[in-house]
C-alpha cells in the first residue's frame, strides 16, 4: 500500500510534523534471506514486516516546490496511538521525532501491531528524542520487542530514552532483541544518554540482538535484562561483521542462562571507559558472567570487569570466556572479584578456552576460584 504524506504544518491529533515537501512511502523491500546464527539457530527467512500506518485523518496541508527534506514529528501528547503514528511517518522515508518530556508511552497492544514488535519497522533512517521519556510494553499486553531495525538501510538513534518491559519471544517470533533486533548488514542503532532495562528474549540478547548491524551505545545503560544468550547484547556477525561499541556506559544486573549474563559476541566489540559489573549466567555448563567471545575481536579500554557470575556444573569464565580463535585485549582494564561457582568450575575471572587474551596495566585478582583457570592458559596470570 503505497501512501503520500503531504507538507503539513498544524498540530494534528496531538502531534504536529514540521513543513517537508511531498513524499511517497516506496513499497515494502524484499528482506534478504539470512543464514545461521552463531548457534546454529536459523533466522526466519521472511522479516517481519511493517504494514503501512496511514497518517492522521484530519490533515492541514499545503504544496510547494522545492527539494524534498526528511520530516520532523512534534509528539504534543504522551498517547501510545501518536507515538505510532508520528514513528510511522518516518520509519520508511526517515526522519525525526521529538516527543513530548517527561511521558511514559505504555503500550498496550494484545496482538503485536507490527509482527513481533510493538512499533513500525525502522527501514531507514530515525532519530528519537525524547526528555527522560519512557516506552515500556504494559504487563497485560502481548509479548514484543519495541524496534526491528532492518538492513540494508535502517538506521535508528535514540537519545534520553527508556525502553523498559519488551520482550521478544519465540512464540510470536523470533525471540531475539528483548527491545530492539538489527536485521541485516547495513542496520544501525545508536544509543545517546538512553536505558534499556528489564527487557527479555527468549533467545539471543536480552536488551539488543545485532545480526551483522553496527551498534555504538554512548553514556548509556543496560541493566536487569535477560536472555538464554547475552542477557544485555548478542553480537552476531551471520558471517559478517557485527560490531558494536560501548562508550562511558554501563552493562549490570543482566542475566544469562548458556552464554554471557553480559555480552556474548562473535564480531568486532570495543568499550571504553565502560563497565561490565554484576552480569549472572546460572545453568549447567555455563560460559561467561561478564563477557562470552568467541572468533571475535573484543578491546576493553579502562574498562573494568567486576562481580560478574557463573553459577552451575562444570560453569566457566566469572567474568570473560574466550574460545574460538577469539581475541580479547584489557589495556587498563581489571578484572575483579568474579566468580565461577558450582561443581567443576574454572576461570573465576577469565577462562580462555583456546584464542588469545592479552593484558596491559589489567590485574586479573581477587577472583573466586582461580583467577584465570587451572592451570593458567592467560600469560602472566596464576
Amino acid at each position: 500500500m503505497r501512501q503520500s504524506i503531504s507538507r503539513i504544518a498544524p498540530i494534528v491529533m496531538g502531534f504536529t510534523i514540521a513543513a517537508f515537501d511531498v513524499v511517497t512511502l516506496p513499497a515494502a523491500a524484499q528482506p534478504a534471506t539470512p543464514g545461521p546464527d552463531l548457534l546454529g539457530v536459523s533466522q526466519s527467512a521472511t522479516a517481519p514486516t511493517n504494514p503501512g500506518l496511514g497518517t492522521p485523518s484530519a490533515e492541514a496541508s499545503r504544496t510547494t516546490s522545492g527539494t524534498s527534506r526528511a520530516p520532523i514529528v512534534n509528539v504534543t501528547s504522551c498517547s501510545e496511538s501518536d507515538l505510532r503514528a508520528a514513528i510511522g511517518s518516518v520509519a520508511t522515508v526517515g526522519g525525526t521525532v521529538n516527543l513530548r518530556p517527561g511521558c511514559t508511552y505504555t503500550l498496550t497492544d494484545t496482538v503485536p501491531p507490527n509482527d513481533d514488535n510493538g512499533l513500525p519497522v525502522i527501514k531507514n533512517s530515525v532519530t528519537i528524542n525524547g526528555r527522560g521519556d519512557i516506552i515500556t510494553r504494559a504487563a497485560t499486553a502481548a509479548n514484543f520487542r519495541f524496534f526491528e531495525i532492518n538492513g540494508p538501510n535502517g538506521n535508528l538513534t535514540l537519545n534520553t530514552l527508556t525502553l523498559s518491559n519488551g520482550h521478544a519471544a519465540t512464540g510470536l517470533g523470533n525471540g531475539r532483541g528483548g527491545a530492539i533486533w538489527l536485521n541485516g548488514a547495513g542496520s544501525a542503532l545508536t544509543l545517546n544518554n538512553s536505558s534499556l532495562t528489564t527487557n527479555t528474549a527468549d533467545t539471543f540478547g536480552g536488551a539488543i540482538e545485532n545480526d551483522s548491524g553496527a551498534v555504538s551505545v554512548n553514556r548509556s545503560t543496560l541493566h536487569n535484562n535477560k536472555a538464554t544468550a547475552g542477557g544485555a547484547v548478542f553480537v552476531n556477525p551471520f558471517g559478517g561483521s557485527g560490531t558494536a561499541t560501548f562508550d562511558r556506559s554501563r552493562i549490570t544486573g543482566n542475566h544469562a542462562t548458556i552464554l554471557a549474563g553480559g555480552i556474548a559476541q562473535a564480531g568486532t566489540m570495543t568499550l571504553k571507559r565502560s563497565e561490565v559489573i554484576g552480569n549472572t549466567t546460572t545453568g549447567a555448563k555455563v560460559q561467561g558472567g561478564g563477557i562470552f567471545n568467541t572468533s571475535g575481536t573484543v578491546q576493553l579500554t579502562r574498562s573494568p570487569v567486576a562481580g560478574n557470575t557463573t553459577n552451575g556444573t562444570n560453569s566457566r569464565g566469572g567474568g570473560i570466556f574466550n574460545a574460538g580463535s577469539g581475541s580479547v585485549a584489557l589495556t587498563r582494564s581489571p578484572v575483579t572479584n568474579n566468580q565461577a561457582l558450582g561443581t567443576g568450575a574454572d576461570g573465576g575471572g577469565v577462562f580462555k578456552a583456546s584464542g588469545t587474551v592479552t593484558r596491559d596495566a589489567s590485574p586479573i585478582v581477587r577472583n573466586r576460584l582461580n583467577n584465570c583457570g587451572s592451570p593458567s592458559t592467560v600469560t602472566g596470570c596464576s
